[in-house]
């Protein structure tokens, strides 16, 4: 079993509530209890995880803006048309 250092840490009764209330969402995921250590640790994990995500969205795509942009077009044109489309349909 890995020995620990403890620490003793100051927070206010606002951030005790919210780490309260992911407590308990994690417990219902996992269906045990969970200590605050497990929280922080699922709550670091999970902004390291969106740091990733938006890395690997504003990577670049190797294509150029004005393909972006006309792709950006037609996607705003076909959502245009099935909107005109829905509304014929309904009204």
């Amino acid at each position: 079993m890995e020995t620990m250092d403890t620490t003793t840490i100051t927070i206010s009764a606002r951030t005790r509530r919210e780490l309260l209330k992911v407590a308990g969402e994690l417990q219902s995921k996992r269906g045990r209890r969970v200590d605050y250590e497990e929280v922080i640790e699922y709550l670091l994990a999970k902004s390291r995880r969106d740091e990733r995500l938006l890395m690997e969205a504003a990577k670049p795509t190797g294509r150029s803006s004005a393909e972006i942009r006309s792709a950006l077009r037609e996607g705003r044109s076909e959502d245009r048309r099935g909107e005109e489309e829905l509304e014929r349909r309904y009204t």
